[in-house]
């Protein structure tokens, strides 16, 4: 919740930069130097102020036996699903598409980490007490729902209610997706799945982005997101065939 919130202040102060050199040339320059230096900051204090634990490590050599059983099968879904999530970048593109003007994009987007950040706690509470197979699942359900809404929106303020109601797919899926690998894996192999879940899904953020850009420039811009809706959904129907989230037997 607390990096998020990062995320609403700082769309805000580039909005208010924006206001400020409206009739600056280069006014776009400038909001980068200041991004780049408070992006110093947080380094100087980890640098200069935080120490870790240490604590003994066994080493383990690196191995893929852990791609088995429920795990194999979250990873393969979290595949296919991340197919059809393209960078966020096409959703402001498809704002100013649909007349947001370029100077409001930034507090659109600050609207949709503020409600990330403020359901963050609340979605963290729900997986505890339902469990996180089924709240990621209430998250790609909101995933489709929003992407179905990007296709299909023709008015800048419906795109408004879009970009904050996608807001909370990231508060019910980041924390449970990690959450879920956790319980699938057994804790002498986390640190593999962790590396294996992290590193897929990276991948395939490329071909979903190429994707989503073939689409968008063929057939329309409002293609990559039914696409996206379209896999979100898929993915949500093959989450209930996973089996509920349990720790792994060591």
């Amino acid at each position: 919740m607390l990096d998020t919130l990062g995320s609403v202040v700082g769309p805000l102060v580039t909005f208010l930069l924006l206001r400020l050199w409206s009739n600056h040339t280069t006014h776009f320059r400038p909001i980068f130097w200041i991004a780049g230096v408070i992006a110093m900051l947080p380094l100087v204090l980890i640098g200069f102020f935080v120490r870790e634990r240490k604590v003994p490590v066994k080493k383990q050599a690196i191995s893929f036996a852990v791609f088995k059983g429920p795990f194999a099968f979250f990873l393969l879904l979290m595949l296919f699903f991340t197919l059809g999530n393209s960078s966020d970048a096409f959703i402001i593109l498809r704002a100013e598409n649909v007349g947001v003007p370029v100077m409001l994009i930034p507090v659109v987007y600050a609207l949709f980490n503020l409600v990330s950040a403020f359901t963050a706690i609340p979605a963290g509470h729900l997986a505890d007490r339902v469990g996180r197979r089924r709240v990621i699942a209430y998250g790609w359900a909101v995933y489709a729902l929003a992407y179905l809404g990007f296709a299909l929106v023709q008015t800048p303020w419906l795109m408004w209610v879009c970009y904050a109601f996608y807001g909370l797919y990231y508060a019910l899926t980041e924390g449970s997706s990690k959450a879920l690998v956790a319980e699938l894996v057994p804790e002498a192999h986390r640190g593999a799945a962790y590396g294996l879940f992290n590193a897929s899904i990276g991948v395939m953020a490329l071909p979903a982005s190429l994707i989503a850009g073939m689409l968008w420039s063929t057939i329309s811009p409002a293609a990559p997101f039914a696409f996206g809706a379209a896999l979100a959904g898929l993915s949500f129907l093959g989450l209930w065939l996973l089996p509920q989230g349990h720790l792994a037997e060591e």
